[in-house]
């Protein structure tokens, strides 16, 4: 047999071993959930705050080719002058060319701008076009392209013209190579229109270098960057990937990627990939030209936070652990938890307190004692509740007896004087029992008294019911069946003509009842609510005497 106090220790040991557990578990658990948030959050607002930083560019570009364009509408008198004469054509061009020119010299990253008209108008290449021979150089005019030499299918070279004419509104160009200055540009093209007819297009070339060089100076943890793609999920700037390359067609895990790049997707949340064998995150935001601004960085460099705090609490736990095992086995060598608890539970019980429950059931002396200590507890506790409830529940029905409801009354009668309760009194009463008794035997009525009850508690089964005389039932209605006490009364007379209806004659129940609302203003005791609805149910009683006097003389003409 093993000593209390080895038992002891080990139970000791026991509980320590499993608190830490739960709680380290909970503490990098959440740890873990937290540093996933604020990674999740730090990726996705920088990704954010870039993504208005571009679109903010984006603005203000179409903003100066949007205002060129509303000047060059406003600025075209006569549409059928586009159409047939080449001098209006000339002198508008002239009047448009000044203020295109301040608009592109006052735009970042301008380096061509163009006025092209429908080529059903005047000559092939009727409108302007001024562009810059190098980066840092200054706009200079040249001789727009000859749309004759071009079909409009040829997307290459006049799509930037038929475009934006067939989708009837604004677009941002594609990147492309500039040869002659070997620099890479996106365009934006407003159609114009005047009186649902084509006028023509205005637009202007941009240095993509201006993007790319805010994207390529994205960076998050140590080696995370940023990268640009199309509604395709092409690459449109990647720091190792050339453009055009498909993202979907590098295969595995990135064609989730890039199925949540073509649906807009993006959100509070990152997206986990691997790309060369290694494991990595990406935020992604859409910009308002079309393009998709992903930022990533490796699982490993947004982990290590997270990581090192999880390694912290091991620590801490294992160094909690050593220590709890240390005390444990120093204080049980003094205490004996179990015989203090017997000790305790003995004065309980001399104090006439039988609601202990003893938790240390030993396999020694001590716990042979307990258990008879808790055996005669349980004993006595069934004898009490046995006592108990043979003094509250009514013999026949099983409900409360008119003891319990004489303490209900009495609880009821201080609620009214030191507060405002909420309450209601439902008198029942069994019309006709004595004519049943006198017919049929008391057996009988006993029979209709359990059926009745039996009614009345399947609708009133949240509520007390009390059996206070032979044929007379109260129920005291508080909390939400007070609320709904109306409600109750139907199903109420619901239940009783269902009864009925099955059946037989002699054993149909009639059950008057009444009912009364405390009132603070005139009810002054329990015994004023209660005497207004035992005259209530009187009423009810008299109504269906009326109505059943009634029935039998229709049944005798």
């Amino acid at each position: 047999m093993k000593s209390i106090q080895t038992k002891f220790i080990f139970l000791i040991l026991g509980c320590v071993l499993l608190s830490s557990t739960v709680i380290g578990g909970v503490g990098i658990f959440t740890a873990k959930t937290v540093v996933d948030e604020d990674s999740a959050r730090i990726m996705n607002l920088l990704c954010s705050e870039k993504a208005q930083e571009i679109n903010a560019l984006l603005s203000r570009i179409e903003q100066s080719v949007n205002t060129l364009a509303v000047y060059a509408v406003g600025e075209l008198d006569s549409v059928e002058g586009l159409r047939t004469d080449d001098a209006y054509i000339d002198a508008y061009t002239q009047k448009i060319q000044s203020v295109a020119i301040n608009a592109a010299n006052n735009t970042e990253g301008a380096l061509a701008v163009y006025l092209r008209f429908n080529p059903d108008f005047g000559k092939p290449t009727s409108g302007l076009f001024w562009s810059k021979t190098a980066q840092n150089g200054n706009f200079q005019e040249f001789v727009p392209t000859d749309f004759s030499r071009y079909s409009p299918e040829d997307v290459e070279h006049v799509g930037w013209y038929y475009l934006p004419v067939k989708n009837g509104k604004a677009i941002w160009m594609e990147p492309y190579q500039n040869q002659n200055i070997n620099v890479e540009m996106i365009s934006y093209v407003v159609p114009l229109y005047v009186d649902n007819v084509t006028v023509g297009v205005v637009g202007m070339d941009i240095n993509y270098d201006v993007i790319r060089e805010i994207v390529g100076s994205i960076r998050v943890y140590s080696s995370g960057y940023a990268f640009l793609t199309d509604k395709q999920a092409n690459i449109m700037y990647h720091p190792e990937f050339p453009i055009g390359t498909s993202i979907s067609g590098m295969g595995g895990s990135l064609r989730s990627v890039a199925d949540e790049l073509q649906n807009m997707g993006g959100g509070t949340y990152l997206f986990s990939y691997t790309m060369r064998d290694e494991a990595r995150k990406l935020a992604f935001c859409s910009l308002q030209n079309g393009m998709r601004l992903g930022i990533t960085a490796p699982t490993a460099e947004i982990d290590a936070a997270k990581n090192r705090m999880i390694l912290q609490c091991v620590i801490v736990l294992t160094v909690f652990l050593a220590l709890s095992v240390l005390l444990t086995v120093l204080m049980t060598r003094r205490i004996i938890r179990p015989l203090k608890e017997l000790n305790e539970a003995a004065k309980k019980i001399a104090e006439g307190d039988l609601s202990i429950a003893l938790t240390h059931q030993t396999k020694d002396e001590v716990g042979m004692l307990a258990d008879s200590f808790q055996q005669t507890v349980n004993h006595l506790q069934k004898y009490i509740n046995y006592i108990n409830g043979l003094a509250y529940r009514d013999g026949l029905t099983g409900v409360k007896n008119k003891t319990a409801y004489q303490e209900t009354v009495i609880r009821l009668e201080e609620q009214t004087r030191i507060g405002r309760p909420q309450f209601a009194v439902v008198v029942f009463d069994i019309n006709g029992l004595k004519e049943i008794n006198d017919t049929n035997g008391h057996d009988f009525g006993d029979m209709l008294i359990i059926d009745a009850c039996k009614i009345i508690c399947k609708v009133f089964k949240h509520s007390p019911v009390y059996r206070i005389g032979g044929d007379e039932f109260v129920v005291i209605l508080e909390d939400a069946d007070y609320q709904h006490y109306n409600e109750l009364l139907v199903r109420f007379q619901g239940a009783l003509d269902e009864f009925n209806q099955y059946a037989r004659s002699d054993g149909q129940i009639s059950i008057a009842r009444g009912i009364a609302l405390y009132e603070e203003e005139t009810d002054l005791t329990f015994g004023d609510v209660f005497k207004r609805a035992d005259e209530s149910m009187y009423q009810n009683k008299a109504i269906m005497k009326r109505q059943n006097a009634k029935v039998k003389v229709t049944d005798r003409v």
